[in-house]
């Protein structure tokens, strides 16, 4: 019986299926996201601003509470089995949001909207099951020269996918108001043919298939934690990602508020084409990313994200009043984000031990609630606090304020009240000057006895319009608001990147070394996963001078300080200083090209504090550049004898050169580590 093999190109039938059904998956996502909110508004059920908060909560909420089931049933059984059974499931939970729609105006509004809002909790909860499942199956599809580029596609189509769900779902609201339940029904026949293209995903072997359920439900999440904690790069990888989670929902929280503050307000369909933009942004640079990546995890290019985004959420807090140069901008925010985003998920697959990758992207789920959470919190308390200092100061009331019966329902367009009768007297939004907009509170209805007040200035005018007994709520001017928030943005993400600087120090050396050879040599790498993610560590390689020995850093994910007694000067100096770097569980380098350092090497091992890595470094002409070749061992005990570091050097040297002869592939010297 053929075994499962992974591929090593990008048209493989499993991986071209794993992209159709993540892409509608995403799709679904994203489309029933936009279109509960604008729902839950038009029915009268939650406020704007309640609606935009509890979102992100309702969809994420499912990962912390799943997160230790879903990497289980991940790790224990096919990869296969969980993503086609929670594509059956989407196709039951669109088939529910169908019938939310259709109570939801067919006499039952309240109930209808809680149902389809419960919708997004269980869409929720098929991506905290389908996720780990899709990313942990990721190194088993593709081999690992091909996993950025992999992650590259993977990334752009699902936030291609993004983008038009986000789009179609405050279009659809608009083109089927009132019929909703049109939109689930789209929704349902996109999940079938999501949910008969996993079938087609060839059947992966499980990675830990004799795993025993947890006695406690949340004991392997503590586990998880602390063993991802052991890992330098997993740390990088996990706290990156997280910060993502809460860039993504903040920024879509900010873009929603700012189409709210103009005059007029947008459209739903207007507001989602522009909270699309972030994505459509990371769908372009997401591809690029994996190009540029080459055949390795090029986590320099993380900085060029970071800086790119920094820039980018600037330019948009200038230029809120241009449209068009706002798009450009949240166009540019995806964009870097796809530099920041593929190499931290291709670093966790990569990273995270081969029976257990489920569970480490279910833990990294749960600990991307936080940002999701805090996103939320921020901008909640950003907003509030505006409020109490003036910074958003409220609109003083006009002398327009009339008590009196509804005569009918408001009228509604594009997810706006356009026009509402009291007594007789009618009142009709304007969009041009001077504005009159119209907020009517939850639970005003035909018949309801209610109090219309009038804020604002000579320019624009806002009608509140709410129950006769409760009491005035003022409406705030919130157009300065948005810069506010896209510049917190902006500072939140140095503030991020010094944090992964000071996790990965030699991150921006990384950054301008890949700058400076990406064009120059053709990097391939076999056997770093060998290199223990956490303690102290030498590495002992036979590349020649520093820039060849920047490259054997530049292969993995931890920072190396090389040591090299010829340069340096003073022996016992360096003897000092490279005990002082493993005492703090560092990671040191000696390049074998001198007696000096040969000599150093034997003095650190006599002190048997770390285990040795042999790498073998080779590099060789072609065309224009070089082909460089990067090839770890076996990692050696702390008791080994320097003689044995130098018959494992010969054993790569011969292994690489015979493959290099005979055309086998480097993957095959790779093994999973810590």
């Amino acid at each position: 019986m053929k075994t499962f093999q992974p591929a090593d190109h990008l048209h493989s039938r499993t991986f071209i299926s794993l992209l159709i059904a993540q892409f509608l998956a995403a799709f679904n996502d994203q489309a029933l996201h936009a279109s509960a909110m604008f729902f839950a508004t038009n029915t009268d059920t939650l406020t704007e601003s309640r609606a935009i908060s509890l979102m992100p909560i309702l969809f994420y909420a499912p990962w912390a509470i799943f997160c230790t089931l879903a990497g289980y049933l991940a790790d224990r059984y096919s990869k296969r089995v969980a993503l086609i059974t929670w594509k059956v499931v989407e196709v039951a939970v669109t088939i529910l949001a169908v019938v939310g729609f259709w109570m939801g105006r067919h006499g039952y509004p309240a109930l209808g909207s809680y149902l389809v809002l419960s919708t997004v909790f269980l869409m929720g909860m098929h991506s905290a099951f389908f996720v780990p499942a899709k990313y942990g199956a990721m190194p088993e599809i593709l081999t690992p020269r091909m996993l950025s580029k992999g992650n590259g596609v993977l990334e752009s189509l699902s936030f291609l996918a993004v983008i038009l769900g986000t789009v179609a779902g405050g279009v659809l609201s608009s083109l089927y108001r009132g019929e909703e339940y049109m939109i689930g029904v789209i929704l349902t026949i996109l999940a079938f043919i999501g949910a008969a293209a996993s079938f087609a995903i060839e059947r992966i072997p499980a990675a830990n298939p004799t795993r025993k359920f947890p006695p406690y439900i949340y004991q392997p999440l503590i586990h998880n934690i602390r063993q991802l904690l052991t890992s330098r790069p997993l740390v990088f990888a996990v706290v990156g990602i997280a910060f993502f989670t809460f860039l993504v929902a903040y920024m879509r929280q900010v873009v929603y508020m700012h189409g709210q503050s103009q005059l007029p307000p947008w459209s739903e369909a207007k507001t989602s084409y522009i909270v699309g933009m972030v994505a459509l942004g990371i769908g372009i640079g997401s591809p690029l990313v994996g190009y540029l990546s080459g055949g390795k995890v090029e986590i320099g290019l993380v900085p060029i994200g970071a800086l790119g985004m920094v820039l980018a959420t600037t330019v948009a807090a200038l230029s809120l009043t241009n449209v068009p140069v706002l798009i450009a901008a949240i166009v540019a925010i995806g964009f870097f984000t796809g530099f920041y985003l593929v190499p931290l998920f291709s670093l966790l697959q990569h990273r995270a031990p081969k029976t257990s990758k489920g569970d480490a992207i279910a833990t990294s789920n749960f600990l991307n609630i936080t940002g999701a959470i805090a996103a939320s919190l921020i901008f909640f308390t950003i907003d509030r606090t505006a409020e109490r200092t003036g910074f958003t100061p409220p609109l003083p009331p006009t002398e327009e304020e009339w008590v009196g019966l509804m005569d009918a329902p408001p009228e509604l367009e594009s997810g706006h009240v356009v026009k509402i009768s009291v007594n007789g007297e009618e009142i009709t939004a304007s969009e041009v000057s001077p504005f009159r907009i119209i907020r009517v509170d939850r639970g005003v209805g035909e018949g309801a006895e209610v109090v219309v007040r009038g804020y604002g200035t000579r320019d624009v005018t806002y009608y509140r319009v709410q129950l006769i007994d409760d009491p005035p709520v003022p409406i705030f001017n919130k157009e300065r608001l948005p810069a506010l928030l896209f510049c917190s943005a902006g500072a939140m993400t140095l503030l991020t990147l010094g944090l992964l600087w000071f996790i990965l120090p030699d991150l921006f050396g990384r950054t301008l070394f890949w700058m400076r050879s990406r064009f120059s040599q053709q990097l391939e790498i076999a056997g770093m996963l060998r290199l223990p993610g956490w303690g102290p560590v030498i590495v002992a390689t036979d590349a020649h001078g520093m820039e060849c020995c920047r490259t054997v850093v530049n292969a993995g994910d931890r920072v190396v300080r090389f040591l090299h007694v010829s340069r340096d000067g003073d022996p016992e100096a360096v003897l000092r200083q490279g005990r002082k770097i493993l005492l703090r569980s560092g990671v040191i380098g000696i390049c074998l090209d001198g007696t000096e350092d040969v000599t150093l090497l034997r003095q650190l091992l006599r002190d048997e504090t770390a285990p040795i890595l042999p790498i073998h470094y080779l590099e060789r002409p072609r065309g224009n550049t070089k082909e460089v070749f990067v090839v770890a061992g076996s990692l050696l005990a702390p008791t080994a004898p320097a003689e044995m570091v130098h018959d494992e050097l010969r054993r790569l040297r011969e292994d690489l050169d015979h493959r290099l002869a005979t055309g086998a592939p480097l993957e095959k010297d790779h093994t999973d580590g810590h």
